[in-house]
């Protein structure tokens, strides 16, 4: 089941209807073995709920439903996100004190605890159960509706307005980031690039080779973005702490911030290397690749 367009689809709206019918598909299938592993499960549903609506965003301003399609994929992934967000929680306060030393674990054993407790929390107040039927009957109606979607154009057209702006947009966001140094921009170049490397293996086909290193480098800037994320959320919660010693919070903070400015130095020597066309040269290449490829040059 690959995550991509195919020449023999009839048109840019087959694509559209088979890729999101196919993850919509595999998705039904992992919550329907969410007895053997329910964590495993729910990240996979979420992982694929990500993928539609990368796609989605590729085929906006062509998509006259996308408004209503984005917000009902959306619903769907939200329930299922605070169970996952807090064992990541934990998964990242684990690599800070790792990288912090085994001297430091002792003292902020009291936080690991505190993040264990409300991941236990979190899945008291969520029925994993619920959730699950809750999301495969939305997936089941979901699949209803996309035989109904419409394009408003065809090729390269479908793709190119879409593209350009998600693009411009990761551009943007990269900028502010560098500007700003603010965690929230960096959060924002995250969604950014996630969304440009959804988009290049969508279009992978028409230049294989080159495309999927390029993707190689837009997916470890969403992973370096990502752990920049992570390490962020953990600084908000630990400052939402009420009942560990503010000493420890503030002595966490040193390997939260020194692993924060490591990733930046890294995400910027990425992007420097992803987004150096500019979006107009990008998508000028693309089409003249894609025309190529349809026509089986």
């Amino acid at each position: 089941m690959a995550y991509r367009i195919r020449r023999k689809d009839s048109k840019a709206q087959a694509s559209l209807r088979r890729i999101t019918r196919e993850q919509v598909q595999a998705a039904i299938r992992s919550l329907d073995t969410a007895a053997l592993d329910t964590a495993s499960a729910i990240h996979d549903v979420r992982k694929r709920l990500k993928k539609i609506r990368g796609l989605l965003r590729l085929v906006r301003p062509l998509f006259d439903v996308y408004r209503h399609e984005n917000a009902a994929f959306q619903a769907i992934a939200a329930p299922l996100g605070p169970k996952r967000d807090a064992d990541v929680l934990i998964e990242t306060f684990d690599r800070v004190v790792a990288h912090a030393g085994p001297a430091d674990a002792d003292t902020f054993a009291t936080v690991r605890q505190q993040l264990v407790q409300h991941g236990k929390a979190v899945e008291t107040a969520h029925d994993p159960d619920a959730l699950l039927r809750t999301a495969r009957s939305a997936l089941q109606e979901a699949l209803l509706r996309i035989a109904t979607w419409r394009l408003a154009d065809d090729g390269f057209d479908a793709f190119d307005t879409g593209l350009k702006s998600s693009y411009r947009r990761a551009r943007k966001a990269m900028r502010a980031a560098g500007e700003t140094g603010d965690d929230e921009a960096f959060h924002d170049w995250r969604k950014r690039t996630k969304d440009h490397a959804f988009h290049l293996r969508l279009l992978q086909p028409v230049w294989p080779g080159p495309m999927r290193a390029i993707h190689v480098c837009a997916a470890e800037l969403g992973d370096t973005l990502g752990l920049h994320h992570d390490l962020a959320v953990l600084s908000e919660y630990l400052h939402a702490m009420t009942d560990v010693d503010a000493g420890v919070v503030v002595a966490m903070e040193t390997p939260i911030r020194t692993q924060q400015r490591a990733l930046e130095r890294r995400a910027h020597a990425l992007g420097a290397r992803l987004y150096a066309e500019s979006p107009k040269a990008l998508t000028d290449s693309w089409r003249r690749r894609y025309v190529a490829w349809h026509s089986g040059s």
